[in-house]
């Protein structure tokens, strides 16, 4: 999957934890050179972008925190770094977004999952609700489990998988997340349950279930090298697009 494009893409990290330091290790191998790494000791309230070194980046990959995010990403726009952001729980108004990006004439990739099977994965859950989930034979439920790190439940790549199998079924369902302490789960209901355990990576499974059959579709992943390779390769991508506000379920098929 090593990209063979000839010049190395050169990159800020904003945020420098277990993600931030995977993409840096894997940077080589994909075709990436770091020019500088923010973090809590070089970037409170944005400090890190008055830095000479961001001036040499082309694109910036950002795992943080999603209040960081709401910070750093203005500042990015402004300088005219386009931004990869893979960070989840910092859109309040996906149109403020927009209107931000396009203030800026900017270039912003945002994926809750930068695993490019995950994402191939998430048009079958799409396809499976097209199938399955608009018939009154078959009844559906998604369940993820992560490593007990994990700071949300459930997790964005779970909801996003729970929309598309709505928007795939077109079902006027509402989506509930876990399930009711007391009484019958409901019929209207689509239910989406968590689970955190030890240093599980990431297992999300679709099942469809009726009176004859038992569907499961799962993804696991194997590490969090997937996360970053995906997110490297975007970033290679992003550079190349006309400025605008994409959803990484919309362009997988490009990136991959």
């Amino acid at each position: 999957m090593t990209d063979q494009s000839s010049t190395p893409i050169q990159v800020a990290l904003i945020g420098y934890g277990t993600m931030g330091r995977r993409i840096d290790v894997l940077s080589t191998d994909y075709n990436a050179d770091v020019k500088i790494r923010l973090d809590d000791s070089n970037n409170l309230k944005g400090e890190g972008f008055k830095l000479d070194e961001i001036k040499q980046a082309e694109v910036a990959i950002d795992f943080s925190l999603a209040e960081a995010v709401k910070i750093n990403l203005p500042l990015a726009l402004k300088q005219g770094l386009p931004v990869v952001i893979g960070t989840t729980g910092w859109i309040d108004d996906p149109e403020d977004v927009e209107e931000l990006v396009k203030k800026h004439n900017g270039k912003v990739l945002y994926g809750s999952n930068f695993s490019l099977g995950v994402q191939l994965f998430i048009k079958l859950v799409r396809r499976a609700g097209e199938l399955f989930g608009d018939s009154d034979l078959f009844d559906s439920v998604l369940h993820e489990v992560h490593h007990t790190r994990k700071a949300d439940a459930p997790s964005g790549t779970a909801e996003t998988m729970a929309r598309q199998f709505l928007d795939g079924s077109q079902s006027t369902k509402e989506i509930s997340y876990g399930v009711p302490a007391e009484g019958r789960v409901e019929s209207d209901h689509f239910y989406v349950t968590a689970q955190r355990l030890g240093s599980v990576f990431g297992e999300h499974q679709l099942r469809i279930n009726s009176h004859f059959d038992d569907i499961e579709l799962t993804h696991r992943a194997r590490s969090r090298d997937a996360f970053a390779a995906g997110a490297l390769k975007a970033a290679h991508w992003l550079v190349k697009q006309d400025p605008g506000f994409y959803l990484l379920e919309d362009v997988v098929d490009q990136i991959v």
